[in-house]
């Protein structure tokens, strides 16, 4: 067993033990599923012209920590670097950041770790470890351990940056909470947090998107370009979409506003922005269910199958006359344990025994009122009692701690 770091520029001899170089890199197939890849080759500098000569794993005699042994002249054994799927090692993964999907962090590679797995070569393990970083630095060799090493297998781990390998796990990256995936992007570079982004679907990275803190949102999207950003936000929620327009130059958001498909409702979005962002109407979201006091139960619970995928969460239908004016409220409770031929207006709860926020009411005052009637969520309106949105707890608590 050897480390990348101990056998780094190390001395290359041919069958006749002739020095003929130093080595460069170490070359693995990185497209083949195996738990531990194998080494298919290695660059090394030649001592004779100074130039970077491939050869194939299959041209040395033996390896060891300090030296490469070849088992033809190094002319001989040159031959062509194979096409796709190969990652130079030190070029693409030592120093890189890369995500450890077991532990929802970004690491660092500071030493690869390699042996032998049925009569092959191959990469054992990634040191994200002090250890390897001093190692590395020769202030520690193989036999010593200063501190305890941390190694992660190479199929837990997705390098940011490269577009094979990102690919490889997205499918492990979408199963992550959006919050995780968010947390894993802050930590990154903005370029590799887009990369990020751009590797998972529209729907996932907008829900990424959102737990984002503000000030890494605005760069992203810069970074991401318009028509990429665009196809992100266009799956945000309405207040969530608010929110990021509003940190942008007024240029940048007219043009996002313009460009929004047409199932955005870009009237209630503009009347959101006219809102002070401090207030209930520039909190609110204008995603929720409405009904009819006339309505059947049956109708109401048949609208909300259909129309579910369209909200983040559904807690509360709310009921408005033909002017919109808010006149009360029904829990999924309520409609599920009511008789499905009974009208809305015979389940709901009435206006006068629900709490309401005007439009204008503060969030210390929004925040006031959810709880002291422990609400998930509650009613905005205006002076006439029109319904032009809710504000939901978890908005309510990320105005409170911004960096949760």
């Amino acid at each position: 067993m050897f480390y990348f770091s101990t056998i780094s520029k190390a001395p290359v001899a041919d069958k006749n033990d002739k020095t003929v170089g130093k080595l460069r890199d170490i070359v693995i197939k990185s497209d083949t599923g195996k738990k531990f890849p194998p080494i298919i080759g290695f660059l090394v500098r030649s001592s004779k012209n100074g130039r970077d000569i491939y050869i194939s794993s299959e041209k040395v005699a033996a390896w060891s920590h300090d030296e490469v042994v070849l088992n033809a002249s190094i002319t001989d054994a040159e031959s062509r670097v194979p096409g796709d799927g190969v990652l130079f090692l030190g070029k693409s993964v030592v120093d890189r950041q890369i995500v450890d999907l077991e532990g929802i962090c970004v690491v660092r590679v500071n030493d690869l770790q390699f042996g032998t797995v049925q009569g092959k070569m191959c990469l054992l393990a990634i040191d994200v470890s002090t250890s390897g970083l001093l190692r590395r630095l020769g202030v520690i060799t193989n036999g010593h351990t200063w501190f305890k090493p941390r190694l992660l297998e190479w199929n837990s781990v997705q390098i940011i940056g490269d577009k094979l390998h990102l690919q490889k796990g997205r499918d492990d990256l979408v199963r992550l909470h959006p919050a995780d995936i968010a947390n894993i992007v802050e930590s990154l570079n903005v370029k590799q947090g887009g990369q990020l982004l751009k590797a998972l679907d529209q729907a996932t990275a907008a829900k990424v998107m959102e737990e984002i803190s503000p000030h890494i949102q605005k760069m992203l999207v810069s970074s991401l370009g318009s028509e990429r950003a665009l196809t992100i936000m266009e799956k945000m929620s309405v207040d969530e979409l608010v929110d990021l327009i509003q940190l942008l130059p007024s240029r940048e958001a007219r043009k996002i506003i313009e460009k929004l498909p047409v199932q955005k409702d870009v009237g209630k979005i503009k009347k959101v922005l006219e809102y002070d962002e401090d207030t209930a109407g520039g909190m609110m979201t204008t995603e929720f269910v409405v009904a009819t006091p006339e309505m059947s139960v049956e109708d109401v619970i048949g609208q909300i199958r259909r129309d579910s995928h369209c909200h983040r969460a559904i807690h509360f239908v709310y009921i408005v006359d033909d002017k919109k004016r808010y006149l009360g409220v029904a829990s999924l409770r309520r409609l599920i344990v009511a008789d499905q031929k009974q009208k809305i207006k015979e389940v709901m709860k009435r206006s006068r025994r629900t709490p309401v926020v005007n439009v204008e009411q503060s969030i210390t005052e929004v925040a006031s009122i959810m709880t002291k009637y422990n609400l998930l969520s509650v009613a905005v309106v205006d002076h006439t009692k029109k319904l032009l949105g809710i504000v939901t707890v978890d908005d309510v608590m990320r105005c409170f701690v911004p960096k949760a």
